[in-house]
């Protein structure tokens, strides 16, 4: 299994989608309305490689997530550890996860925080991939990130749309970094006006 020919891939069925009007800058900007996040999880599991893909798939973690030490405000909560992560998208290859996908849409455009950044305690998507690739050691990972804009919400508005890309950017190569593997992409509308 090659991470450039699933990439490809990836991008391919993106084209595909858009060819045949499941994607347009109208429904981009709707996302909710029209299922973009799960038309995305589609361009993530279509002819990958071989490789079995199963949506929403449930990972069992080697080491638990310790809630207290991601922030410290979740030390009054029952359940401190966080044994299982649900991903977008499995890739398994002989009964084993092999790699994983998500999607995000700009009402995560967050995710990419750490906990004690945000007004709540979340593990963020942020968390959910750094422990995943740190103590799980897939082969691999992708990130379609959908920011053509910025929600309304207060929290969104304290960066520009290029400041979250930019964060995002810097969070997936240190990321791939530490192991050596790994793939994102960032989607937009094709014809963006800047924000």
């Amino acid at each position: 299994m090659c991470v450039k020919n699933l990439y490809q891939s990836i991008l391919d069925n993106i084209n595909f989608v858009r060819n045949n009007k499941l994607l347009n800058d109208e429904k981009l900007e709707n996302y909710a309305k029209h299922n973009v996040h799960s038309i995305l999880q589609y361009c993530l599991m279509r002819n990958t490689s071989g490789l079995i893909t199963i949506p929403e798939f449930k990972v069992k973690l080697k080491k638990p997530i310790d809630k207290f030490a991601v922030d410290p405000r979740f030390g009054k909560k029952k359940e401190r550890y966080r044994k299982h992560i649900k991903v977008d998208v499995g890739h398994l290859e002989n009964a084993e996860i092999v790699g994983f996908g998500e999607v995000f849409t700009p009402d995560e455009i967050h995710g990419v925080l750490d906990s004690k950044d945000l007004e709540k305690e979340w593990i963020t998507p942020r968390h959910k991939i750094e422990h995943l690739i740190m103590h799980n050691r897939h082969k691999f990972f992708v990130v379609i990130n959908l920011m053509n804009k910025i929600p309304p919400w207060k929290g969104a508005k304290k960066r520009s749309r290029d400041g979250w890309k930019r964060l995002w950017k810097d969070f997936i190569e240190k990321i791939c970094k530490g192991q050596g593997g790994g793939s994102a992409h960032n989607y937009e509308r094709r014809n963006e006006r800047g924000h």
